[in-house]
């Protein structure tokens, strides 16, 4: 999977958690958009964790682009920020799920792959 945050304490953590559960491996992490969409042409993830506030290419952008050149890979869309309609708008463009970073967990990302649901 990659993970593509422009906060690195946030991916730090994000990493940490996915990785000590033994049940996901991140093989790359971007801070921008544009990374992210790079890291995905090279590295060709199964996942794509991506923030929505991200500079050069938002998150939203990302799902956008990512449905037209990589449209297998899945894509979970989350945000600190919730009341701006970024949960309708990442479903529109594509992604497979939006997780507000407050309620972001293993069992939240293992419901929304294993298609029991999503935020």
């Amino acid at each position: 999977m990659i993970l593509a945050d422009d906060a690195g304490e946030f991916r730090d953590w994000l990493r940490s958690l996915l990785e000590g559960s033994g049940r996901f491996t991140v093989v790359g992490e971007a801070q921008t958009g544009s990374e992210a969409i790079k890291l995905v042409g090279s590295l060709m993830p199964d996942l794509v964790i991506t923030d929505v506030d991200m500079p050069d290419g938002d998150g939203l952008e990302v799902v956008r682009i990512l449905r037209e050149q990589v449209p297998a890979v899945q894509i979970i869309v989350v945000s600190a920020n919730t009341g701006k309609g970024y949960e309708r708008m990442a479903r529109e463009e594509g992604a497979a799920a939006f997780i507000p970073k407050a309620q972001l967990s293993l069992e939240a990302l293992s419901q929304v792959l294993r298609g029991e649901g999503s935020q």
